[in-house]
């Protein structure tokens, strides 16, 4: 089999069908669309089961396990096709994008993975402008450039929708980190430019639906960023660099978002003896890892007094 796409869903009934469609649009000759079930309170599950009915290249697995990485590696752990896409239920492909990407992949066999663009939009993709920057041209980079690139700019990650991934790749460096609740992707995305070859596609893939219901959303709303990062800071770039050996530059990256974070999180406890009990717990999460003279000063002033100009 060529292709298997995996889509998690969890509360995505009104987008099932359009889902189904939007895989089915792209005229793909062999593929398989695997449906994860992940503990949805709709009518997600009835809408997936007419789908198995009424088309057998497409399958439906349960995952109890809450969260879209277990969902997501349920998926990939079933998949029988050559290549991977890993499709989010409520986003929207571009006309012929995974049929472009699967063409990448063919033609540089030493590639292990092809990435493109999206768009962001609160509309579908007829009533969304595209922009007109696209160039078609496939840029080639060995690793470990785009791992790199993705630590240092987190913002120019385009989402599991934008890529396309031999199966092999996951057999080689793992799946989604399922100790994490949120930036698990971020964290697999930057493994995978620092171990694997991975080309870029000048296309806009895929549509990234923006609404305010979305499970990152809500949860962006509720805390600092900073918190849902320092999970993946620590239990992947850390271990990562803790396990391999990295360029100084991604050693560079790490220590400065490392650093960054611990900062911020104690500035945002409030109380001296919180903050106390905050630094030991950061502490706690880096392990052996010494950090600088300097540092440890700046983290002990500001358990001592939380100014913001100290901060800054």
């Amino acid at each position: 089999m060529k292709l298997s796409v995996v889509i998690p869903v969890y509360n995505g009934a009104d987008f099932i069908i359009k889902s189904y469609n939007s895989i089915v649009d792209q005229e793909v000759e062999d593929f398989e669309i695997i449906y994860v079930e992940n503990n949805s309170a709709d009518n997600s599950l009835t809408n997936i089961e007419a789908l198995v009915e009424k088309d057998d290249r497409v399958k439906l697995l349960v995952q109890p396990k809450q969260g879209a990485a277990p969902a997501r590696n349920m998926g990939i752990a079933e998949a029988k096709g050559d290549y991977v896409y890993v499709f989010d239920v409520d986003d929207e492909i571009y006309p012929n994008a995974l049929n472009t990407m699967i063409k990448v992949l063919d033609d540089y066999p030493e590639m292990d993975a092809v990435f493109g663009k999206l768009v962001k939009s609160s509309k579908c993709i007829p009533e969304t402008e595209k922009p007109s920057d696209e160039t078609l041209e496939v840029i080639i980079k060995e690793k470990p450039y785009w791992g790199l690139e993705w630590f240092n700019d987190l913002r120019i990650v385009v989402g599991p929708p934008g890529f396309l991934y031999r199966k092999r790749v996951f057999d080689a460096i793992g799946m989604y980190d399922e100790r994490l609740k949120n930036n698990e992707d971020t964290a697999f995305d930057v493994k995978l430019g620092m171990t694997s070859n991975v080309a870029f596609l000048d296309m806009y893939v895929y549509l990234y639906f923006k609404h305010e219901t979305s499970t990152i959303q809500m949860a962006k709303q509720k805390m600092n960023r900073v918190y849902m990062q320092w999970p993946r800071i620590v239990k992947s770039h850390l271990e990562y660099y803790n396990e391999n050996p990295v360029p100084l530059r991604f050693k560079a990256i790490l220590f400065k978002q490392l650093y960054n974070a611990m900062g911020k999180i104690l500035f945002l406890t409030e109380g001296r003896q919180a903050r106390k009990e905050k630094k030991q717990e950061l502490m706690e999460d880096i392990g052996h890892m010494k950090l600088p003279f300097f540092i440890k000063m700046f983290l002990n002033l500001l358990v001592l007094s939380r100014n913001q100009y100290l901060y800054k």
